[in-house]
């Protein structure tokens, strides 16, 4: 009896697993177009993301880029995509985990951000967490750019 019983909670365990279904929404990558001058933008753009509490991993200002490390950040629907499990969304559940990551590119004329999320559920066994793929919608990139910018 206890066997079986077993037996049904990993199947149903692995059934959950199995019904993910990867995010629709196309990646975002925010750009605009400015006037101010690159050294400025980056000197700004690493302001706010220490404000913001991202920590600058590596920077060039020759080449006009920045990059931050992993950022644990609890994100919602409107920000990002990590797909969804049986119709329902995964960043709807407290049990999934997100990390975030931005990328500064700054030239003459535009600055570009782009974001990269870490996604990981995890119901309570480590045999059952998942790596999921997430997208970001453009909100959180159109927020740092807009404070950079201002």
């Amino acid at each position: 009896m206890k066997k079986y019983l077993l037996l049904s909670v990993v199947i149903l365990a692995t059934g959950c697993a199995t019904t993910y279904q990867a995010p629709q929404t196309p990646e975002k990558v925010i750009s605009a177009q400015h006037s101010k001058s690159t050294s400025e933008l980056l000197r700004s753009a690493k302001q706010v993301l220490l404000l913001e509490g991202y920590q600058i991993q590596t920077y060039d200002d020759q080449a006009g880029i920045i990059s931050t490390t992993l950022k644990n950040k609890k994100l919602t629907i409107a920000q990002a995509d990590c797909g969804t499990t049986m119709g329902i969304d995964y960043l709807k559940d407290n049990r999934t985990k997100t990390e975030v990551a931005l990328n500064i590119i700054v030239n003459d004329s535009a600055i570009t951000v782009k974001s990269n999320i870490h996604g990981e559920y995890k119901p309570g066994s480590a045999t059952n967490d998942i790596t999921l793929t997430c997208v970001s919608k453009g909100t959180i990139e159109s927020e740092v750019l807009k404070k950079i910018t201002s």
